[in-house]
């Protein structure tokens, strides 16, 4: 198992303010798998010492100090789910095998990035901080009633929401039609089926009008 790092906390926090605007206490500890009231005691730590600040009734978000530390390891964390992504494995194993990688020197993680042809975005379509590039594609949750799109990423690689899209079938390349939107939830025609996909799920997953 590996063990959970105060990086470990910025960095989820970072990737849920990607795609929410801030980052609650059960997001983190869906994403972390660790309990709220320890994650309660980690964020108020956090905002101590000037890294974490609360907005009242919404959640956390990471302050100036925040992302100045963390900055570093999401753009190592994202080339490793490049390299990954072209040995082969799959966005969730990407993700997942890009922790234990991420903590690698500098220049080797440098090298690598080199290596694979210097990619703006990582596997997922999120941006590769310190590359300039914005978000691939745009949330399922923007497109309207009648849209067919493609799914070409997931936004924030929040594996929680990651692993219901794909269970729902919006896999890499899937091409889904907007049925019906209400309320906290969204119909959809993936492929020959119907699947009802709740709104925070369709606003991880990126995708693009078909051409």
């Amino acid at each position: 198992m590996r063990r959970t790092s105060v990086e470990d906390y910025l960095s989820t926090i970072y990737r849920l303010e990607e795609v929410f605007g801030v980052a609650r206490t059960n997001d983190i500890s869906r994403e972390l798998g660790v309990r709220p009231a320890t994650v309660s005691k980690i964020l108020r730590r956090l905002a101590d010492e000037g890294y974490v600040v609360w907005v009242k009734f919404r959640g956390f978000k990471l302050s100036e100090k925040g992302v100045e530390t963390v900055k570093t390891l999401v753009r190592k964390h994202r080339i490793c789910e490049a390299f990954l992504n072209e040995l082969g494995f799959d966005p969730v194993e990407v993700h997942e095998y890009a922790h234990y990688m991420e903590h690698l020197p500098q220049r080797i993680v440098e090298s690598i990035y080199r290596y694979i042809g210097s990619p703006k975005e990582c596997p997922h379509g999120n941006p590769i901080p310190g590359e300039g590039s914005t978000l691939a594609g745009r949330p399922l949750s923007d497109f309207g009633i009648g849209e067919t799109v493609r799914v070409i990423g997931y936004r924030g690689e929040l594996v929680t929401y990651m692993k219901k899209a794909i269970a729902s079938g919006l896999t890499l390349g899937a091409e889904v039609l907007i049925v019906n939107k209400a309320g906290k939830s969204i119909d959809l025609k993936i492929g020959d089926r119907l699947e009802r996909v709740d709104l925070k799920t369709a606003m991880t997953v990126l995708a693009e009008h078909q051409h």
